[in-house]
């Protein structure tokens, strides 16, 4: 769900935090900042919904193509990357503004090496950038 359960590592200045390392791999700065590695999802055959622990998330369609109408996990005000490794993945721009549902200026069909940008507000995500690269 993006959220962790506990801290391995608080670095700290004077008793107050300024870096800390999360159970699930997330370096956070105290100004909240944050860092993570790549998670790669294959999706399965016909899958809807991805589910992100990650603010960099590297797709990859099941052969007989994914439309994405939700993603889950991630917390308010996050940054989610979306980075296409083929053209087998739709995201819908579902704009009803239910919880997990993805608000984009029109659909987003992946190909190789696009990335598409979205912010949390609240409970459901919105496009901040595309790229066809």
């Amino acid at each position: 769900n993006g959220a962790s359960t506990s801290d391995i590592f608080i670095a700290s200045d004077n008793d107050t935090p300024v870096f800390t390392i999360s159970d699930g791999g997330n370096a956070v700065l105290a100004d909240g900042s944050m860092a993570t590695t790549t998670e790669a999802i294959t999706l399965a055959a016909a899958a809807t919904t991805v589910a992100v622990d990650s603010n960099v998330v590297a797709l990859t369609g099941d052969a007989g193509a994914n439309t994405i109408a939700t993603i889950t996990g991630g917390l308010d005000g996050q940054l989610l990357t979306l980075i296409c490794r083929d053209a087998l993945i739709t995201l819908t721009d579902t704009n009803d503004g239910t919880a997990n549902t993805v608000d984009l200026s029109a659909a987003f069909a992946c190909a190789d090496d696009t990335t598409l940008q979205l912010v949390r507000d609240a409970s459901l995500w919105r496009e901040v950038s595309r790229s066809v690269n």
